[in-house]
């Protein structure tokens, strides 16, 4: 069933440009989507472009599709609905190892699955993973590490996905509003929190950080 996921990790503070924006969120959202078939046929066009995806998750293009927003928007919770920008972009991977997107300062992410193997995106310090096959949505802050793993796994091994089918989601963003905000958890900066940025080093097999 849709909806929110509550973690108990401590408080983290999203650190962009080298000053603090906001605290990061303590919630992940996840629910469904079942994509049309005409975007599912654009998407495995889109994918014949895509080389070297094994643990990367690469980009095939930016676009905009008013069915795309409606099917997003009718999926979202209402008060979500508002905050869905028209902008999207097709990402492929095979697996993904543990990142972050930092350069995403002002908005919350989301991947909409449209095909692929069954899969997970886990975020190792929230403790939450949520499903990442087709039709699987997931709505999350993209400071906070995650990576795209087999269903259980809790580390990223290269040649595990090797072989494997890439999976093809839709990326989109939700700009960062009062009610989105309050929805996932996002306080104002706390004191001493630990840091999340792009300066903050990933263990790519394990998600654990460190500050550069």
């Amino acid at each position: 069933m849709p909806g929110f996921i509550e973690s108990t990790a401590p408080a983290a503070v999203c650190v962009s440009d080298g000053r603090q924006v906001r605290n990061a969120a303590t919630r992940v959202w996840a629910g469904c989507a079942d994509p049309s078939p005409a975007g599912t046929a654009e998407a495995h066009k889109a994918a014949k472009s895509v080389t070297g995806a094994t643990g990367k998750v690469l980009s095939a293009g930016v676009f905009s599709s008013d069915s795309v927003h409606r099917c997003l928007a009718n999926a979202l919770p209402a008060q979500l609905r508002a905050a869905l920008r028209p902008r999207f972009e097709r990402y492929y991977c095979a697996g993904a190892y543990f990142h972050n997107d930092a350069h995403y300062s002002g908005v919350l992410f989301g991947a909409w699955c449209i095909l692929g193997p069954e899969r997970e995106v886990v975020f190792p310090r929230l403790s939450i993973r949520t499903p990442a096959g087709p039709s699987n949505l997931v709505v999350f802050d993209p400071f906070e590490p995650h990576a795209v793993l087999r269903p259980g796994e809790r580390h990223y091994a290269h040649e595990r996905y090797e072989t494997d089918a890439m999976s093809e989601f839709i990326g989109f963003e939700l700009e960062l509003l009062v009610p989105v905000r309050r929805l996932f958890g996002i306080a104002e900066p706390v004191a001493d929190a630990m840091e999340l940025s792009s300066r903050v080093r990933i263990n790519a097999q394990t998600g654990a950080t460190t500050i550069a």
